[in-house]
């Protein structure tokens, strides 16, 4: 799955080396020791390797995953997939066209969903997902909101909300530490804090992110601007 910055040591097959995440960067024991030195939770006091904890540096804190956990910042699966992505960020696709075909074939089951509420003859242009259950799509008539899972309000939902070009008003991308919004804006739809990150999850006018992908939903607020 990973190597160590440093040495390359692998965490996969037989002789697997432990690794552990330190901002968005995975080391060895060993490597670690000679690059940061001896680290720890600030909060909890949890060590890498020992506690089996990932760590972050928030607010100029070093927090385990443990922490942030409980804090409501960011799950412990989310930030080694946060660190998975980083490693491939900087790959951008040749053309905006083939974004857009990878994007939308990456919807999984909520390309199924996305589908269902076409119009006829109705073209997907731009589609991105952001975290587990969340998706944006544009077409040249509206901009879709998906919603699968917990993220629609269920474990089994699902949810397409549909807005016309001429209801939206603005869009913006809202940062934090780990995660990030894009924000759909127009008459009575609601502003949300990035703070809150899992209420936003279920907001019918944003898509939550992590700050990994912030590059794809610029892409994403680049053609809502085009079309409003």
């Amino acid at each position: 799955m990973a190597n160590c910055v440093k040495c390359g040591a692998s965490n996969l097959g037989m002789g697997r080396t432990d690794l552990v995440i330190v901002d968005e960067t995975w080391y060895c024991q060993k490597c670690l020791k000679a690059t940061l030195g001896n680290i720890s939770c600030d909060r909890c006091g949890n060590v890498p390797f020992r506690s089996g904890e990932h760590f972050k540096t928030i607010d100029n804190q070093m927090v385990c995953t443990d922490c942030m956990e409980k804090a409501g910042i960011m799950k412990k699966y989310d930030y080694v997939m946060s660190a998975v992505m980083s490693k491939a960020k900087a790959a951008k696709a040749a053309s905006p066209t083939t974004q857009a075909h990878r994007g939308l074939e990456a919807l999984g089951t909520m390309k199924e969903l996305l589908e269902q509420n076409l119009e006829p003859g109705e073209k997907v242009e731009f589609a991105v997902v952001g975290n587990t259950g969340e998706a944006l799509a544009c077409s040249s008539k509206h901009l879709f909101i998906l919603k699968s899972g917990m993220a629609s309000g269920s474990l089994t939902g699902k949810k397409c909300i549909k807005y016309r070009w001429n209801q939206i008003t603005g869009a913006e991308i809202k940062e934090g530490a780990l995660y990030g919004l894009i924000e759909i804006q127009g008459n009575g739809l609601p502003s949300h804090d990035v703070r809150n990150i899992s209420q936003v999850k279920q907001a019918e006018n944003a898509v939550t992110f992590l700050m990994a992908k912030k590059a794809d939903f610029e892409e994403a607020l680049r053609t809502v601007n085009q079309r409003i």
